[in-house]
């Protein structure tokens, strides 16, 4: 009975226990120098997975394997940048089938980090959500700024140096394609975006020739 009861405690904190993982996981890699795939964004997309699912009437036991996908959705990139989606399934597979975690969730956890890659195409709810926290930073304010980060990134990672109006071009064309999967993604964090991309397209028209 004890050992029961124990066991069912572990599950019940298994969110909180993949948390201090990953964190620590993403700590003692070069993921901790990533300019804009550090560990804040990690612990902000975990953020911004519970703000959309509150919206979406996701709680409890369905929101927990959502909850894990955002925290091991890029561990991946430990070891791998293009393509790191399959590596971090593999580091969570490899986590969760230690802690005894439900073959079904677990199935949940691997969809949700898969649906994170470019170009997304989630097919279920959760799917959704996992894609609209990983983009969330489209619809905010410091978007500017953040998205100088992985322009950093993508110069150090991809030995390629991207002029003004290069890099303005690359992402007004990617802010205009992107689409939002849920009702916060579509009406809040839209609107925000659809004035990043206006303010993109001004400062590439400086650049045209």
């Amino acid at each position: 009975m004890a050992f029961s009861f124990l066991k069912g405690l572990s599950r019940s904190n298994i969110v909180a226990q993949t948390q201090e993982y990953c964190i620590d996981f993403l700590n003692n890699s070069r993921c901790k120098s990533l300019p804009f795939h550090s560990v804040q964004h990690t612990q902000d997309v975990y953020k911004y997975v519970k703000t959309i699912a509150n919206y979406e009437e996701v709680f409890g036991a369905d929101l927990e394997p959502i909850l894990i996908a955002a925290l091991f959705h890029d561990t991946g990139m430990a070891e791998t940048y293009k393509d790191h989606e399959d590596k971090s399934v593999v580091f969570a597979m490899d986590y969760l089938e230690k802690h005894n975690y439900p073959k079904d969730k677990m199935e949940i956890v691997k969809s949700c980090i898969m649906a994170t890659k470019m170009p997304q195409n989630p097919k279920n709810q959760a799917e959704k959500i996992i894609c609209d926290a990983d983009l969330y930073h489209l619809g905010l304010e410091s978007y500017i700024f953040r998205n100088e980060r992985l322009r950093a990134e993508w110069e150090q990672f991809f030995n390629r140096q991207y002029s003004d109006e290069e890099w303005f071009a690359i992402n007004v064309e990617f802010l205009e394609n992107q689409k939002y999967h849920t009702w916060f993604g579509k009406t809040v964090l839209r609107n925000r975006k659809d004035l990043n991309c206006k303010m993109l397209k001004e400062r590439h028209e400086k650049y045209k020739i």
